[in-house]
């Protein structure tokens, strides 16, 4: 996919996520600003947050999960699938990919669907709305479970919404310099 297309997808499929949870919020009366009553601290923890999906992340493209089937299989999906898509973005689109999706999404899937059907649900929808492969599904469920626990636990929706954003940038920068693995 081209750049200029991959970006306009993104624009079209987290703004509509973004409308989506202001509405929902909307009609169903939850409030969703604002995200936090302590800034920094919550980008801190948010940021620190995102540490543990990315070494994940990391671990399941290295050499080092290469006997455990699943990590195989989720590998091969993000090498042979997203690397290829997301090689070509400049390090602003990255930002801003990542910045749309860590917003749009949370609000919806934190903001609205967990405070309405709890972080299992939230969970797996927003696993089957990030399926590629069913090793995907996992660990996009697995994830969402794990930002929906920041959310739960220190009730600011901006801890999720911050992880998520640099979870997804450190991801993108480094599948970018990933050399092929083999």
């Amino acid at each position: 996919m081209k750049r200029s297309k991959l970006l306009l997808f993104t624009f079209i499929t987290e703004g509509f996520a973004l409308m989506l949870a202001l509405l929902l919020a909307r009609y169903l009366h939850i409030q969703l600003f604002p995200l936090t009553g302590n800034i920094a601290r919550d980008i801190l923890l948010g940021s620190f947050g995102a540490a543990i999906p990315f070494s994940l992340f990391v671990f399941i493209l290295s050499g080092k999960s290469g006997k455990i089937p699943f990590a195989n299989s989720l590998r091969q999906t993000i090498t042979g699938y997203l690397k290829p898509l997301f090689s070509h973005l400049t390090l602003l689109d990255m930002c801003i990919i990542s910045l749309l999706a860590g917003f749009a999404e949370e609000l919806l899937f934190r903001g609205v669907a967990q405070n309405k059907i709890g972080i299992f649900a939230a969970s797996i929808i927003f696993g089957l709305l990030h399926f590629i492969s069913p090793a995907y599904f996992v660990i996009a469920f697995l994830i969402s479970i794990y930002l929906g626990f920041l959310y739960y636990y220190f009730q600011s929706l901006l801890i999720p919404v911050q992880a998520h954003f640099v979870y997804d940038v450190c991801a993108l920068i480094y599948l970018r310099q990933l050399k092929k693995i083999k």
